[in-house]
């Protein structure tokens, strides 16, 4: 694919950094392309396509005749608890968003392969040892998407629990099937922030200027063993994690 040119590239940039802090609130209008192209000293048709990039990483939309918008849609609120019990058929990600009345998509894919080190290191397993991948592309029906969320199961557990396998593991999905085999699961998260790389700019539609959060999972059972971690990578502007906690001893 042809790289655009350098000085659209910087157009784009500049905007989305302006609508990623928060200085063209959602809903906002841009300016036209008349005062854009007066504003970065350019030609109509560039920023013509520094718009359209922005509209291609799912920041902006064009309103026929009107002009070219924030896209207004509200970020997914999402509760880190909403793993930890299952509503109705659902657990996780789309709990979370159908509480906020919205419609959840998630687009998965499912493989054997070999833990890289990071994965192994994780999981307690040396690298190279063969586990369950299940990736998966979420978000809110008729938006961009919100994250990718790729888990690892070691496969002792798969071949215990082989609908592991599957694209739809059932009610509640793999963390139902855990506790239904018996598995009583802890959580812990460790979350960051970085910029992405370009594999996630391509499957989230960001550009290589919005931050993502990335949180590392790992589900550990009564034994205190590790039996499946999970990686998310999240756009940032996209979420909001909400964490509630309780005091005393």
């Amino acid at each position: 694919m042809p790289r655009p040119p350098a000085k659209a590239q910087a157009i784009t940039s500049a905007l989305a950094a302006r609508i990623v802090e928060g200085e063209m609130a959602a809903g906002a209008w841009l300016p036209s392309e008349r005062e854009l192209a007066r504003e970065f000293g350019a030609d109509r048709s560039t920023v013509r396509r520094a718009l359209r990039m922005l509209a291609e990483q799912g920041l902006v939309q064009a309103r026929r005749g009107a002009g070219v918008q924030v896209r207004p849609e509200r970020p997914v609120r999402r509760a880190a608890s909403d793993v930890t019990r299952q509503v109705g058929g659902w657990r996780g990600f789309h709990v979370s968003v159908r509480a906020d009345g919205r419609r959840p998509f998630t687009r998965t894919e499912v493989r054997e392969t070999d833990a890289d080190a990071q994965v192994a290191r994780r999981l307690a397993v040396p690298a190279g040892t063969r586990v369950l991948e299940r990736a998966r592309v979420q978000g809110v029906e008729g938006e961009p998407p919100v994250q990718t969320a790729t888990t690892w199961v070691i496969m002792e557990i798969v071949a215990r629990i082989p609908v592991l396998r599957e694209i739809d593991t059932g009610p509640g999905g793999l963390y139902s099937r855990l506790e239904e085999a018996g598995h009583r699961i802890t959580f812990e998260e460790a979350v960051t922030c970085r910029m992405p790389l370009v594999d996630e700019q391509r499957t989230l539609a960001i550009g290589a200027e919005q931050p993502v959060l990335t949180v590392w999972r790992r589900a550990r059972d009564q034994d205190d063993r590790v039996v499946e971690v999970t990686h998310r990578v999240v756009v940032g502007d996209r979420h909001e994690l909400v964490y509630r906690y309780g005091s005393g001893a």
